[in-house]
């Protein structure tokens, strides 16, 4: 049995006055205004690095009053947090899938092994699930819908569910979806890519250089020589099946060209495969970039906008997460959203106008100076950072006693509360 470590924090125990409150607010503010992940707690008060500015500091304070974990605060709020110094081994279950997610979080895209460089090394992972009664901690893998049986549970123990998707293919692969009242009161802690997870998980995140970049634009900029400007624009596609972005990316080609890759190009089908093993190092040449998500809920940043756009030199084009959660997740004036234009045609408008001189594309570029994005989701040769993560959190959340009920388990899983239905079929 190999095993390593991580630590982790617990955040306060949910009350149901409070799980009402959250669940009807979410209802209103999605509509209304989006600040589903501030918090209603008192804010943190994060101390400022030694390469802290005016745009750094602006940056985070849009963030102070956000709920996170231990863990999170110091992913997403640059604050330093101590680990529990009680000397603790960790013993952590990965139930029934410890193979396929060992593969995909330990051995799949990277040559080295994501553990190594863990800020902490006092978990042991194991795929025995016969030892389910003796771990520190179980995580269970829901895409799948197959869940432990267990009558007598140790009350101890930290159950974890993990979910890398979106509320729309949460239970994607399970024969038969369970319902939230048949999952409440079994898991302690959530593990997704969502800022305010006990365990948070983001396919990428913003974080904040440890001095400003004295280099220039140009030369902070990935692939900018080799951009091209003939071809501004280029998606990479290989799920036809949503029609809402393939219907908006044919009316943007009617206003100015857009060259689109994988399975859903009618010409490049073959120039990019769409695995997450193989770069495609075609779209290093374009400007702007589609990022757009197969779902459009709160916070699913996926590697279309942190790899394929930000990695690849490019202006991402949102069309997914709500502006609101851009704005706060994503690096300061970096991108466009398709929201803020009447129709394609406008902003194909507005690409063209950027597109004018290389100073108006690089004031897009100008967050490089004071941040970098970080890929963790494992694909491309990236380091997946999951089981360092939940060891991590382990080691930092406090241990405070909670567990999620059917409300709370809504407010991380429920499409209804945390997506529209307009962008998925």
């Amino acid at each position: 049995m190999t095993m390593k470590s991580r630590h982790f924090k617990f955040t306060k125990t949910f009350n149901v006055f409070r799980v009402v409150k959250v669940a009807f607010a979410i209802a209103l503010i999605y509509l209304l205004t989006p600040i589903l992940f501030d918090n209603f707690f008192p804010s943190l008060n994060f101390q400022k690095t030694d390469g802290s500015n005016d745009i750094v500091d602006k940056y985070y304070e849009k963030r102070k009053n956000w709920l996170t974990s231990n863990l999170g605060t110091m992913l997403f709020k640059n604050k330093p947090i101590q680990a529990n110094q009680d000397n603790r081994v960790f013993s952590v279950l990965i139930w029934k899938y410890w193979g396929w997610l060992k593969k995909r979080h330990l051995e799949g895209h990277t040559e080295n092994d994501p553990l190594d460089e863990c800020s902490v090394k006092n978990c042991m992972f194991t795929g025995d699930d016969t030892s389910i009664n003796e771990v520190n901690a179980v995580l269970v893998h829901i895409q799948h819908g197959i869940f432990p049986n267990v009558t007598k549970r140790n009350p101890w123990q930290i159950w974890v569910f993990l979910s890398d998707e979106s509320p729309f293919h949460t239970f994607s692969m399970a024969k038969r979806k369970p319902s939230f009242s048949n999952l409440a009161n079994i898991f302690n802690w959530s593990m997704t890519y969502r800022s305010d997870a006990d365990v948070p998980v983001p396919y990428g995140r913003t974080v904040p250089l440890p001095m400003p970049s004295t280099r220039s634009l140009s030369g902070l900029i990935p692939h900018w020589k080799d951009k091209k400007i003939n071809v501004l624009v280029n998606a990479l596609i290989s799920n036809c099946a949503v029609r809402k972005r393939m219907d908006y990316i044919r009316e943007l080609q009617r206003h100015i060209k857009v060259d689109v890759y994988g399975k859903c190009s009618d010409d490049n089908q073959e120039s990019c495969p769409g695995s997450f093993k193989t770069d495609c190092p075609v779209i290093n040449n374009y400007y702007f970039y589609l990022a757009f998500e197969n779902s459009e809920c709160r916070q699913y940043f996926t590697e279309k906008i942190f790899y394929n756009a930000y990695a690849k030199g490019a202006i991402p084009i949102v069309m997914g997460p709500p502006v609101s959660d851009c704005e706060k997740i994503l690096p300061p004036q970096s991108f466009l959203h398709v929201d803020n234009f009447d129709s394609p045609e406008h902003l194909a408008t507005e690409i063209l106008r950027i597109s004018e001189s290389e100073e108006k594309i690089q004031m897009y570029h100008k967050w490089r100076q004071h941040f970098e994005i970080v890929n963790e989701h494992g694909y491309f040769g990236t380091k997946s950072m999951h089981l360092c993560r939940l060891c991590e959190a382990l080691n930092y959340n406090d241990g405070k006693t909670k567990v999620y009920d059917e409300d709370s388990l809504k407010l991380y899983l429920d499409p209804k509360l945390l997506c529209s239905n307009i962008i998925h079929l």
